[in-house]
């Protein structure tokens, strides 16, 4: 009862305390602002709590004291108790043995009683679990053999099924063999009356062609043919006036460069020099007179050469020609048309143009004759009206299909093959029926793989063909029976389930193109031909075959619009020579990239040198105009216009001819040469990019343009001039400099790793430290060997404060594989730093005193001054005594961190850094840590 009062009066004494300063604890948690607390009533409640904790341990003490003597009594008592038990314990022992001496046998023969009854009831159960065992055993082997019977029946209906499927397979493959044979024979059929057709259809040409040239000859035979083909002062062409005109003057003069704008369209080439061929009819009554111009490339078969004329309003327009021949040039071949007044005119190659007058009372049939296999058929009342129809096709041959895919991989991926582009004009007309078009596409050889490979070689060795001697005594028939099967078999065997085939459409001088997806397309088995049925008409048509895993339906009319865009563009390439026996003399020449070969031998000819050549290759337009334009110390002496106009042309190269001087003499005193380029530039739309803000005042003020002219500069090419002996300047001493060391990097550092840099490595070390090329040789010509320690002293002037110097000198080191001067370095740094916490506390704080200055420049860190030295680990104590004693903030966070640098044993920047960087000021940190 005592121990129990003593420990209740302890526990009273305790609660007051204990709950006063639970109270104040969670009234100073919850407060916001801690400058407003009564710290003294704290203090006052700690100290009674302490008092009470005293009194309370006394209290405990006495209450040991009694527990342990309380302990000693209950062992006593617990020993006599046990003594007790033990007595009574061997009494009752001693009467029991009396009593069941006569009771033992009648135990001993139950016991054995229940024994062997035991025994009996574990061999009953032991017999009920091998019964069951073998009936479980019995049962699965029913399982197993009505499961292997119900196997042994689905086996032999798959087999069954298979071999109905076999059969009816390979009734099938013959059905379809038959079939292809029928369609082979109907395609040869339609190919020989298309042939005959095609063989008529060029007779009537060459029949109409002749009786024209022999009327126009006929009716032309007495004109009087003047020959411009011999005079030099002249270009090349003949005219052809009557009789009647002997003494009308005329003047052929070739054509400026910058008349010759939209002279071409698109997919047209150049194929003679422009002519400007003035006249008189007043005079001498004559309505025209007949001009031939000679062309340089021989007409393929799907293009045609015009004479195009420019109007008095600029545009360019076709005339009608033929092709005569003359006896005097027989060599050459002409272009010839009827000029009735002075303007200009040039000979240009363009795709063929058809045109089919397709009637609305009778069918018909059109047979392209650039591309045979482009064909379309229209029945009767096709239309209300009669109508023509304009056909042009750009063909596109596979080396340019292959050549893009390889450019342009990552764009095209999944582009299996395209079709030529088909232009078609017609008359703003409804069809009523549809017309059935064929569109030809290009066949890619499709790579099989191995494993087919190794398929086949099995399948062929029992169609293997005869020998040579048996061959020539089979029929002919037999031979193509046999070809044309094998053609159906590799046919039949392909997969192509992954393929699609389009058909994609855009609107006149548009490169937007779009899926037509209401019409259905179907593919021959030669894989070269497309049949569709149309009744919509489009523009411009084109058929694409694609890999749908690959490529989505999204990606195929941008992979189209930029193969239709690469078809007008032409690869060029610019070279510059110099002449060997002048070096002043340069010549400069702009051609084709297929014609680049027999160009070079031209001008090796003239004896201009490969050496220091310079090479460009751009990519420009057919007929585009180009500027040719000087840059730097370097001008053209022959040539009064700093602007020389040229036109790009896939037949005529541009040459550019002419000695070059320098503009300064006095200028690149650095240089053993005087250095310019020429530039290359074209005129480019760009469009203009307003701004949302612009937009109202755009609809309230003026209507700004959408797009503009520029000048681009497509390629630069460097002309270096020698100069002579005597104008190079001997190089003067400079004086010597000193400068002002920082942390490790002093001049005597520098001086030992300048002596240490071998050969060119002092050069190598500059490009990495960021020096320029210019400023390299600068150093060199005015320091000479002592150059390698002026170039570092250069860099480190030039390195802004705040940059980590040796780090960058230390990587500038590994990069060109100094690692020994690079470790060296690291290690006077690494020295430098364990030195500093030796010093004594005055040094200590010179250190810190810029890191200290520039943290408390900042607002936002003297704003946060607890929380910073709470960061650096400054007791409450010393934070309250800070806070008293200093009014300012500045003052406040200043000293927080003068205290931190004077009692911590570890207080370093990179220490002070890594705080700054857990506040939130990362370039605060990073420019302390390049203070280091």
């Amino acid at each position: 009862m005592m121990t129990t009062t003593t420990t209740a009066t302890t526990t009273t004494m305790l609660d007051k305390p204990l709950g006063d300063l639970c109270r104040e604890i969670t009234d100073l948690r919850q407060s916001k602002t801690v400058r407003d607390y009564d710290m003294n009533k704290l203090c006052s409640i700690i100290t009674i709590s302490r008092e009470s904790l005293k009194e309370t341990g006394k209290y405990q003490q006495q209450i040991l004291n009694q527990l342990q003597q309380f302990d000693v009594s209950l062992s006593e008592i617990n020993e006599i108790l046990r003594a007790n038990a033990q007595q009574k314990v061997q009494l009752e022992q001693k009467q029991q043995q009396q009593e069941s001496g006569d009771d033992f046998d009648i135990r001993a023969k139950l016991m054995a009683l229940n024994a062997e009854a035991l025994e009996c009831r574990a061999a009953a159960v032991q017999l009920q679990q091998e019964s069951r065992m073998v009936l479980t055993k019995a049962t699965e082997m029913a399982k197993r053999a009505n499961d292997e019977l119900e196997q042994q029946t689905l086996e032999l209906k798959a087999q069954q099924e298979q071999i109905e499927r076999n059969r009816t397979a390979e009734n099938e493959r013959h059905v379809r063999l038959e079939e292809e044979r029928q369609r082979l024979k109907e395609l040869q059929q339609k190919q020989l009356e298309q042939q005959q057709q095609q063989q008529q259809q060029q007779q009537q040409e060459r029949l109409l062609a002749m009786a024209k040239s022999q009327a126009h000859e006929d009716e032309f035979a007495n004109w009087l043919v003047r020959d411009f083909m011999n005079d030099n002062h002249y270009p090349a062409c003949i005219v052809r006036t009557s009789p009647d005109a002997v003494s009308m003057p005329i003047n052929v003069n070739y054509l400026i460069v910058t008349e010759t704008e939209n002279l071409l369209d698109s997919q047209e080439e150049l194929i003679s020099t422009p002519l400007n061929i003035k006249f008189d009819f007043i005079t001498n009554r004559q309505q025209f007179i007949l001009v031939a111009i000679p062309y340089i490339v021989k007409r393929s078969s799907h293009r045609e050469n015009v004479i195009k004329v420019r109007q008095s309003n600029g545009v360019w327009m076709s005339m009608e020609t033929n092709e005569p021949t003359f006896d005097s040039h027989k060599e050459k071949r002409f272009v010839e048309c009827k000029l009735p007044e002075s303007s200009v005119c040039a000979v240009v190659s363009r795709l063929k143009r058809d045109k089919v007058l397709i009637e609305n009372q009778s069918s018909g049939r059109y047979l392209s004759s650039s591309d045979p296999r482009f064909t379309f058929q229209w029945p009767k009342n096709v239309s209300s009206n009669d109508f023509s129809i304009d056909i042009c096709i750009q063909p596109v041959d596979l080396p340019t299909f292959i050549q893009f895919s390889h450019d342009f991989s990552h764009e095209c991926q999944g582009l299996l093959a395209v079709g030529p582009i088909v232009e078609l004009k017609f008359d703003d007309i409804t069809l009523m029926k549809p017309i059935q078009f064929t569109l030809p596409i290009l066949v890619q050889p499709k790579k099989k793989s191995s494993s087919q490979k190794t398929g086949q070689a099995s399948n062929d060795e029992s169609s293997v063909p005869p020998p040579l001697a048996t061959t020539s005594q089979m029929p002919q028939q037999q031979t193509v029976a046999q070809q044309q099967q094998s053609i159906f078999k590799s046919m039949i065997g392909e997969d192509s389930s992954n393929e699609r085939i389009v058909l994609l459409y855009s609107s006149v001088n548009e490169n937007t193109w779009h899926i037509d997806a209401d019409i259905r397309l179907a593919d021959s088995k030669t894989h070269d031909i497309i049949t569709t049925d149309i009744q919509c008409l489009h523009c411009r048509m084109i058929v694409a075959r694609y890999d749908k895993q690959i490529m989505s339906v999204k990606q195929l009319p941008t992979a189209i619009s930029l193969f239709d865009q690469t078809l007008n563009q032409r690869c060029a390439t610019l070279f510059l020579r110099r002449r060997l026996t002048n070096p002043s003399e340069i010549c400069l020449v702009c051609c084709s990239s297929q014609r680049t070969d027999s160009v070079e031998n031209e001008i090796r000819q003239e004896n201009y040198s490969t050496e220091n050549e310079q090479i460009k290759e751009i990519v420009l337009q057919e007929g585009q105009l180009l500027e040719l334009r000087f840059r730097g110390n370097v001008v053209p002496m022959d040539v009064d216009q700093k602007l020389i106009p040229f036109a790009f042309n896939t037949y005529f190269p541009f040459y550019f001819e002419t000695n070059v001087s320098e503009i300064d003499r006095y200028s690149q005193h650095l240089s053993s040469y005087f250095y310019g380029f020429i530039q290359v530039f074209a005129k480019q739309k760009l469009r203009n990019s307003i701004k949302d803000m612009d937009r109202k005042k755009q609809q309230s003020d003026v209507v700004r343009q959408d797009s503009y002219e520029t000048d681009i500069c497509l390629a630069e090419l460097l002309v270096t001039l020698p100069k002579p002996p005597a104008d190079m300047r001997a190089p003067v001493q400079k004086s010597l400099t000193s400068f002002t060391g920082e942390g490790v990097l002093t001049p005597t550092l520098f001086r030992d790793m300048s002596t240490s840099l071998n050969g060119d490595e002092w050069r190598r070390l500059a490009r990495r430290l960021g020096m320029t090329r210019i400023r390299i040789e600068a150093i060199e010509h005015d320091y000479h060997d002592d150059a390698p320690y002026y170039m570092l002293l250069a860099w480190f002037k030039r390195v802004p404060r705040s940059s980590d110097k040796v780090m960058l000198l230390t990587h500038g080191l590994m990069n060109i594989n100094r690692w020994d001067l690079a470790q060296e370095l690291q290690s006077i740094k690494d020295d430098k730093r364990s030195e500093q916490g030796t010093f004594s506390k005055d040094e200590q704080l010179k250190l810190f005193r810029a890191p200290f200055m520039r943290i408390c420049q900042r607002d936002e860190c003297v704003r946060i001054w607890k929380q910073l030295a709470r960061e650096l680990m400054l007791s409450n104590e010393i934070i309250q005594h800070i806070e008293q004693q200093y009014p300012s903030k500045h003052e406040r966070c200043l000293r927080s961190l003068e205290h931190w640098a004077l009692n911590q044993t570890r207080a370093d920047l990179p220490c002070l850094a890594r705080i700054i960087r857990i506040l939130g000021f990362k370039p605060l940190a990073r420019e302390i840590e390049n203070m280091a």
